[in-house]
């Protein structure tokens, strides 16, 4: 049965940091609100060789966008989806904070208590979500390593495509995709009753970004400007901050949740939402 197309307008709210791919030299998981027809559903957008697109398909976090989806049949999680990546447009971007509020106001607030628990028990529980923070131990900050040999080889076949993308025109070949320098960990507590801590690993690709601007200062300063950015700056005092939160397709890693981005408007353009229950009907 083939899926048939749907046009979706989206609010991106999440761009993870690239992964190697040998068919699309690498591909970024994106994630955002569907705002069509009323709703503030979640929607995942998969596969996007985000660096191998063209600057016309090109788009930011807080990006309005509109792009022709299909349900994605191989992926049991009920946001993903296929995006047509040459169907996408840029409506607009929303700069402020008081301009993101209207819509992020409507996405129903979770804990990741509920939905860790939801997806150990269903396949096709709520693999998305946002979580607001009660509060964070400690931003822990770990040297990454290197690519596994999976991945490297990966990278290596991206070294035969071609330099003019699929996806339009861009200006050259990227450059090989480089591992990130650090991996960083959230350990904190959801607003779940009896919370006993979670650790979430920061895939927002913001981090990926930072740590590039900073590849030539010392550890030691390296690691302190991303403390700085992801813990200071985002839980400072007057900050209303939750996660926006995800999990994988591999069913034995489904109750695992990472960390896809940080909201943190302050508490005068936040607005009370009532958390959701996964559980109810």
């Amino acid at each position: 049965m083939q899926i048939r197309p749907e046009t979706a307008r989206v609010l991106i709210a999440v761009k993870a940091s690239p992964q190697p791919s040998a068919k699309y030299g690498d591909t970024v998981c994106v994630a955002g609100v569907r705002v069509d027809g009323g709703r503030a559903d979640w929607i995942r957008l998969y596969p996007l060789p985000f660096r191998w697109m063209g600057v016309q398909q090109q788009f930011k976090k807080f990006d309005l966008i509109d792009v022709e989806v299909r349900r994605e049949s191989k992926d049991s999680r009920p946001e993903s989806y296929r995006p047509d990546i040459d169907s996408i447009k840029v409506v607009r971007h929303l700069d402020d904070w008081r301009d993101r509020q209207p819509y992020m106001e409507r996405v129903a607030r979770t804990t990741t208590c509920a939905l860790s628990a939801a997806a150990a028990e269903r396949h096709d529980a709520p693999s998305l979500g946002m979580v607001a923070v009660k509060s964070v131990e400690r931003l822990k900050i770990e040297p990454f390593g290197e690519w596994t040999d999976a991945q490297k080889a990966r990278i290596a076949g991206a070294a035969n495509l071609a330099p003019l993308s699929l996806f339009g025109d861009v200006a050259k070949t990227p450059a090989e995709l480089k591992a990130p320098r650090f991996v960083a960990r959230y350990e904190y507590f959801c607003m779940a009753d009896g919370c006993r801590r979670h650790v979430g690993q920061i895939l927002d690709w913001e981090l990926t970004a930072l740590q590039a601007r900073l590849r030539r200062e010392p550890d030691a300063s390296a690691t302190a400007q991303i403390e700085r950015r992801f813990h200071a700056q985002m839980f400072a005092p007057g900050r209303q901050t939750s996660f926006f939160m995800g999990n994988f397709e591999d069913a034995r890693k489904r109750h695992s949740f990472s960390v896809l981005g940080v909201y943190y408007p302050p508490e005068g353009i936040a607005t009370s939402v009532g958390l959701f229950d996964l559980n109810q009907d």
